[in-house]
């Protein structure tokens, strides 16, 4: 019997033992996936860049426009390039359905995973597992990096690429594979896809800077160039060329031109222009809660002469700090730009942990406080998730407006002058975009009732331009519950002319 039972325990140690080492990527990838995932498809869409997403990916499997998408009023979508529509549209036509929001958020989420569970990746493979744990929970942890991974943006898989590359750069000298230097340079090249030159950019200035700063050899940084760098532009480069043909150099002069130039310059008299200084208090706000160890972290790496030996924080803190940097020295910016930056910090912070905690039974119990705590935090958001953000959506009125709007007509309706991608997602097609007032008036003309949206400061112009009875006013945003939204608009009904009376030609 002592046997049996003797055999029994070494049965049940050996499947401890075996079952130990996956504990940590199981708790990481549990954790991520209550961030990340859980309620993601509750929420409407709530910003511009999701509502745009949401068409340019439903004109995609609509009408096949996958090389060039086009938003509902069939605008070319120059903003970006197309890689996150191409997937949101994939996402989509895979459920069987239309664009909904699991499609169009889903892309940023899985990224968010793939870059929180990256970083635990490199850690284990540079033999400190524990300090890539720590980075990869102290990552999705932060508070606005939590929130961006539930938003239909760009800026998550920029991000998930950046880090892939840069990652892939250290394993690359590390393990010196010519396989991560590859997987580097193509995750390069899908950054390129996914936002354009500003993900080769980026990469640069974090890697010049570590050269720079910390590493002056001859290694992979100029060795692999020659190759690494036509590799990442044969990815990205063929559509940019292609699309930029098609379009008869609008690509280049909307996008490459106007919103990475005239944007980041400063050169656009449309932008608002924001202090050098706007990262700082905005990154101690978006970083929670671990912009309060930040401080306490830079102190103790100054003092202690192992943390500063440690190559890897001081690449981590130089991560950060150049992205920082360079970014502040742009006219236009935005919190979501500095996402790109959030991964070199938290792998600063996560090997002063781990160098700090050190070996023995005080460290498994801060350990386990930690774990508590990451605990605590998901069950934050799960209360703000499902308490907090929707009583604040009942204040947004486009869902309400353009139900309304497509219950007295099925007909087309006119943008005046007013950009409304939540509207007009809302609204669906058919739409269109005008920005002059004899196109308006052509519109007002026709025999059966049209309804225009406009910004209500066109209001007082629209009295001189338009005759008396022609247009009635239907709604405004104000008449509903105030809230977050885009200038307030306002929707006017044309009363129609009889068919002798209608113009024939704009």
């Amino acid at each position: 019997m002592s046997t049996v039972a003797t055999h029994r325990t070494e049965s049940t140690e050996a499947l401890a033992d075996s079952i130990r080492p996956w504990l940590p990527l199981a708790g990481l990838i549990a954790f991520c996936g209550t961030l990340f995932v859980i309620g993601l498809g509750d929420r409407d869409l709530t910003s511009s860049h999701e509502a745009r997403a949401a068409q340019n990916a439903q004109m995609i499997l609509d009408e096949g426009h996958w090389l060039v998408p086009r938003l509902f009023d069939r605008h070319l979508e120059l903003q970006k390039p197309p890689l996150y529509y191409w997937l949101v549209a994939l996402i989509a036509w895979l459920k069987g359905g239309p664009v909904d929001v699991w499609a169009v958020r889903l892309p940023a989420a899985v990224a968010a995973w793939a870059c929180v569970l990256f970083l635990y990746f490199v850690g284990v493979q540079s033999g400190r597992p524990r300090a890539g744990w720590l980075a990869g929970a102290i990552l999705a942890s932060c508070v606005h990096f939590t929130w961006m991974a539930r938003v239909g943006r760009i800026d998550m898989p920029l991000t998930t690429a950046i880090t892939f590359t840069l990652g892939a750069f250290y394993l690359a000298e590390t393990l010196d594979s010519y396989g991560w230097r590859v997987f580097g340079y193509a995750s390069l090249g899908i950054g390129i896809l996914l936002k354009g030159p500003i993900a080769l950019v980026l990469v640069a200035v974090v890697a010049g800077s570590i050269w720079l700063l910390r590493d002056r050899t001859f290694s992979w940084r100029t060795t692999s160039l020659w190759w690494g760098v036509p590799l990442a532009l044969a990815i990205a480069a063929p559509w940019y060329v292609w699309a930029n043909y098609q379009t008869n150099n609008q690509l280049w002069e909307v996008f490459f031109w106007y919103h990475n130039v005239e944007r980041g310059l400063g050169g656009s008299e449309t932008l608002k222009a924001y202090p050098w200084w706007f990262y700082g208090p905005q990154a101690a706000v978006d970083l929670l809660p671990w912009s309060l160890l930040t401080p306490v972290a830079v102190y103790l790496f100054c003092r202690g002469a192992q943390m500063r030996s440690d190559e890897v924080s001081w690449s981590g803190l130089i991560w950060f700090l150049s992205v920082a940097l360079f970014l502040s020295c742009m006219s236009f910016k935005r919190a979501d730009y500095l996402l790109p930056a959030y991964p070199g910090l938290a792998i600063f912070l996560a090997v002063c942990v781990d160098r700090w905690l050190g070996e023995g039974v005080a460290s498994s119990r801060i350990m386990t406080f930690l774990v508590v705590g990451m605990a605590a935090y998901a069950i934050g958001w799960l209360v703000v998730l499902h308490v907090t953000l929707p009583h604040e959506e009942k204040a947004w009125p486009y869902r309400a407006m353009a139900e309304e709007v497509r219950r007295q007509t099925k007909g087309p309706v006119i943008f005046f002058r007013a950009e409304s991608h939540l509207l007009m997602h809302h609204l669906g097609p058919p739409v269109d975009t005008i920005l002059e007032w004899e196109n308006l008036d052509w519109w007002t003309k026709r025999p059966n009732p049209v309804y225009f949206v406009m910004p209500e400061s066109c209001l007082r112009e629209l009295a001189d331009r338009v005759p008396p009875g022609v247009l009635a006013e239907v709604l405004r945003t104000s008449d509903y519950a105030t809230g977050k939204r885009d200038r307030p608009l306002v929707i006017l009904r044309s009363r129609g002319l009889p068919k002798e009376s209608v113009v024939r030609s704009p």
